[in-house]
């Protein structure tokens, strides 16, 4: 790779003339700075911005740590995350931890869990990158994040125990709220719903947002018409029986997997969703529009996600005042789609 050394020999001028030039520095004669210029096109010449902003105290890098890149709401947070850092002169490093494939759980196995942040993180100090976000798989809390010291730092997709420490997701509780109203203001009165495992987050959420919008109804809360599942398609497939069994007019799956296990369930026995049954899923994977009926869902702001994370970690490295502090929940929207457009009258 050519240097400003090689440059400087070719021009046969100093290297500290080839680097006002390159950096526009001014100062040189103009028929100088062509023949700079022309030399380094000629030996694709690429500056060193990392050595250059570390010259300047801080090297215009973040780290990004996710827990697994490969879940799906990951990439289009590092997207999301990229794109605000190239509209403010950033880069970033990403580090993969794999966590879910490798199947540790922080809580559960919190040496083997330490052992690999430790080492995340350690590498991106060495590379004196400015701050980190720290992405997560799912929404839960982190209770400790070992080596962080006085790194600057943002969760997304979780959030940290520690709460000094800024965190961006998205409101799963209003948005059950705003699906189980939906359903209602169709005119459906019997509404099942399929939760995730009792213990997630997620499942908890949704399943307040659910209740509350019942309540707000004067719909009484039925137990019967609540199953448990575990986002797999099959526990859709198995539930929606248990359900349909007990009368209901709509199911609200709290994922889309198991939404389109109900969808496997309704088309074996006959039911048509959309027509005799009314289905909405949440998470808006790309599975929905592809799915007969298509599947309406709920659509999360992942690509915003990491859009503020990048906004409120780069402001603090910056010392910029924000009013993105705390833990910040997104707004979700509730994409309607054939699987949701029956309206009975259930009076």
């Amino acid at each position: 790779m050519a240097s400003m050394k090689d440059i400087a020999e070719r021009a046969g001028v100093s290297i500290a003339t080839v680097s006002k030039v390159l950096n526009n520095q001014g100062g040189i004669s103009q028929e100088t700075a062509e023949l700079i210029h022309s030399i380094a096109k000629e030996l694709n010449y690429h500056p060193n911005f990392y050595a250059r902003n570390l010259k300047k105290g801080a090297s215009r890098a973040i780290g990004v740590i996710t827990e697994d890149l490969t879940v799906f709401n990951s990439s289009p947070i590092v997207d999301g995350i990229g794109a605000y850092c190239d509209d403010h002169g950033y880069h970033y490093f990403l580090e993969n931890m794999r966590l879910d494939r490798l199947k540790i759980d922080p809580i559960r196995d919190v040496k083997k869990y330490n052992e690999i942040v430790r080492k995340s993180i350690s590498f991106m100090k060495a590379l004196q990158v400015d701050g980190l976000i720290y992405l997560g798989c799912h929404s839960h809390k982190v209770l400790s994040l070992p080596e962080i010291d006085d790194t600057h730092c943002v969760f997304a997709y979780c959030s940290s125990s520690n709460p000094n420490i800024p965190s961006v997701s998205y409101d799963d509780n209003e948005a059950s709220f705003e699906v189980a109203n939906y359903l209602i203001n169709a005119g459906h009165r019997s509404i099942g719903v399929i939760t995730g495992p009792l213990a997630s987050i997620h499942t908890q959420n949704r399943l307040i947002g659910y209740q509350k919008a019942l309540f707000n109804n004067e719909i009484p809360y039925n137990p019967k018409l609540t199953v448990n599942g575990d986002w797999g398609r099959d526990s859709g497939y198995a539930l929606a029986k248990q359900l349909i069994d007990n009368g209901v007019t709509a199911i609200f799956a709290q994922n889309d997997l198991m939404a389109m296990g109900v969808i496997d369930y309704c088309r074996k026995i006959g039911i048509e969703v959309g027509r005799d049954l009314a289905l909405i899923g949440f998470d808006d994977r790309e599975i929905c529009t592809v799915s007969r009926p298509t599947l309406s869902s709920v659509s999360l702001p992942l690509f915003e996600i990491g859009q503020t994370s990048a906004e409120i970690l780069i402001n603090k490295i910056e010392n910029k005042p924000s009013e993105l502090t705390g833990e910040i929940l997104l707004e979700c929207k509730l994409i309607e789609r054939e699987s949701s457009r029956f309206v009975k009258n259930n009076t």
